[in-house]
């Protein structure tokens, strides 16, 4: 077991995983950004580290200085909570050169199930049951119009590697398609760099579920354990996870 892990993430997340380690009698380092200096996940830490100003981009997506507070601090581990650097393939395999632990999947993993697209095309090829949709994503809006036609309405629109719910549109019927395909598209160009390649869409038929829960499948970091591990998500978040 680790002795000390550093939570790369900030508030309720980062709260949530301090208390655990805490009563599993693990020691945790917090990181900060300005911003967050009094925020109560640096007051739960053992031990807390300033990585940058306000902007994320800045601090909690700024990989280099999140593992020098890794190394800094002696931790272990680093656990990413969700969000941020959670679903960053690149970021997992820096740990593994900087032999810190990435408490996750591996990157091989997150890159395949990081693009949307990629996910689907790997969970048919497992015989997993997929939603209907589209095999690949689509940068032409008639292109995905056809398509949307095959699998039929309501449909869908998702980001091929989008998150936080950018990128989605719900379309009712061949009316606003078009016009939902393009907003998709427009909100995509100014998302943050570190969500990856967003302006490929993919569009598959909509089920409605109830709630704000997830079911995430991914590798335990322990031998032979393995299996899907379920995470709580804001409800506002409820139709990010459709793949």
């Amino acid at each position: 077991m680790f002795e000390k892990i550093l939570i790369a993430n900030r508030g309720e997340i980062a709260v949530r995983i301090i208390r655990a380690c805490r009563e599993m009698g693990i020691q945790t380092v917090a990181v900060y950004s300005e911003a967050d200096r009094e925020a109560l996940h640096t007051m739960l830490a053992d031990e807390a580290v300033c990585i940058g100003p306000a902007p994320s981009r800045e601090s909690y997506l700024d990989m280099e200085r999140i593992l020098s507070a890794a190394v800094a601090t002696g931790a272990q581990a680093i656990h990413p909570g969700f969000g941020f650097l959670s679903e960053n393939a690149h970021f997992a395999a820096l740990c593994g050169k900087c032999k810190i632990a990435f408490i996750g999947p591996d990157a091989s993993i997150i890159e395949k199930m990081g693009n949307k697209s990629e996910a689907r095309r790997t969970m048919m090829e497992a015989g997993v049951p997929v939603v209907p949709g589209s095999r690949t994503p689509f940068f032409d809006a008639k292109e995905a119009l056809e398509e949307a036609r095959k699998i039929g309405f309501p449909i869908m629109i998702k980001a091929s590697a989008g998150c936080g719910g950018k990128g989605m549109r719900l379309s009712e019927s061949e009316d606003d398609f078009l016009q939902n395909f393009k907003n998709a598209q427009l909100e995509l160009g100014n998302q943050d760099p570190a969500a990856g390649n967003g302006e490929a869409l993919l569009v598959h038929a909509l089920h409605q579920l109830p709630g704000g829960a997830h079911a995430r499948a991914a590798q335990d970091i322990r031998p032979g354990i393995g299996g899907p591990h379920k995470v709580q998500a804001p409800v506002g978040l409820d139709q990010a996870g459709v793949a």
